[in-house]
């Protein structure tokens, strides 16, 4: 009988001792839990027109969007990343509203958006009081980021970085001499109008080329007849269009059909879409040259595999929007992973300032060695392009 109720205290002390044990770990890891931060997710707003004039640029940026997440969207100890999608509809009004939506409401890390150069002017002063970085993938025209630093970048070449290079190429590959033009442009869209006004007659001057007119047309004008009239009685060399991809081809299938046969040369608003093409028709859209940060062409190893996962899951090649919608979601990527950032606060956002500010020859999937300049403008190398049998190809 002793001999049991001594094994009954013995266990008796053994099952206190696990209790306590049980006990320390309980409150070790409760302590962990206390000290340690939870993983969470990191928020990006983006600002795309998903519907209105622009929505067939927002539909190349979506399909970026939804290849790059299928991808990319774990951020390893950050959690993931997840994305607060608004349609801007291509409006300034819409743009300024909606990135305080995002910044005041939704709480977000940084801004992708917005796609057109006047949402651009309009949302980037916005983010920049409120101290939130802002990216916007495609916006040319000039002066936008300079204007709002330190918060504002861009991922496209600025239009005068592309034009003068545009131009000079353009000139040299035409079997007869260009000496006198006429511009037509969309006095309407900010990158278009700013293209059409100051930075392309500055260009054609530097090269000794005199434009004879300027003829302006508004977004949304399908009729080009009486633009196309006037210009035909000046006896140009060469026509220079600045213009988005519907108007662009609008016009271009006009200029054929009264017999204007000059060359061609359309500005980066063009953005590599087909539906240029498309509207202009394979004839009059043959020999047409333009400038985008895209080259679809590339060998590039990891351009080859975009272009046929773009393909695959979208069903159309991917265009000039697409491109510089997947970089700017990957260089975002990079600098949430490079920084440790794991929320949204001040501290995360300066470090999300820095390294957009900081970036050099950072290898993006689609452009290679990425920099951002002291304006906040991507460093890019325009690629030339033409149109030859319904096709944009590089033009070397």
């Amino acid at each position: 009988m002793r001999n049991v109720l001594v094994g009954l205290s013995m266990l008796a002390g053994l099952a206190s001792q696990s209790l306590m044990s049980l006990a320390l770990i309980s409150l070790a890891l409760i302590s962990l839990a206390l000290i340690s931060p939870a993983l969470a997710d990191v928020q990006i707003g983006i600002l795309m027109p998903k519907t209105g004039f622009g929505a067939g640029f927002g539909a190349e940026e979506q399909g970026s969007i939804d290849l790059f997440m299928s991808k990319y969207a774990d951020l390893g100890p950050a959690g993931k990343l997840k994305l607060t999608i608004y349609d801007t509809r291509g409006e300034p009004a819409q743009a300024i509203s909606l990135t305080r939506k995002l910044i005041d409401t939704d709480n977000v890390l940084a801004i992708l958006g917005p796609y057109f150069s006047g949402e651009s002017e309009a949302a980037f002063p916005v983010a920049n009081r409120a101290a939130t970085p802002i990216v916007t993938p495609s916006s040319a025209k000039p002066g936008i980021a300079a204007a709002n630093r330190p918060w504002t970048f861009r991922n496209a070449s600025t239009t005068d970085k592309t034009d003068a290079a545009l131009v000079v190429h353009w000139l040299k590959r035409q079997s007869s001499p260009v000496r006198k033009v006429v511009i037509f442009y969309d006095g309407k869209d900010a990158v278009s109008s700013s293209d059409g006004k100051a930075v392309m007659p500055a260009v054609l001057k530097a090269n000794n080329i005199e434009v004879l007119d300027s003829i302006s047309f508004q977004t949304g004008d399908v009729d080009f007849s009486a633009q196309v009239t006037r210009a035909k009685a000046l006896g140009a060399d060469g026509i220079v269009m600045t213009a988005l991809f519907t108007e662009a081809g609008h016009l271009t299938r006009e200029l054929r059909r009264q017999g204007m046969q000059q060359p061609i040369l359309a500005g980066v608003e063009l953005s590599l879409d087909h539906k240029f093409i498309e509207t202009a028709g394979d004839a009059a859209a043959e020999g047409v040259l333009t400038g985008a940060d895209f080259n679809r062409d590339s060998p590039r190893p990891s351009v080859v595999a975009f272009i046929k996962e773009y393909q695959e899951r979208v069903g159309q090649l991917p265009g000039n929007s697409s491109a510089l919608m997947y970089d700017a979601l990957f260089l975002m990527r990079h600098c949430i992973m490079t920084t440790g950032v794991a929320g949204s606060s001040a501290a995360d956002k300066a470090k999300i300032r820095d390294c957009w500010a900081g970036l050099k020859d950072v290898d993006a999937p689609i452009a290679g060695p990425s920099s951002i300049d002291e304006n906040g403008d991507a460093r890019h190398a325009p690629n030339f392009l033409i149109v030859k049998s319904g096709k944009f190809v590089v033009d070397r």
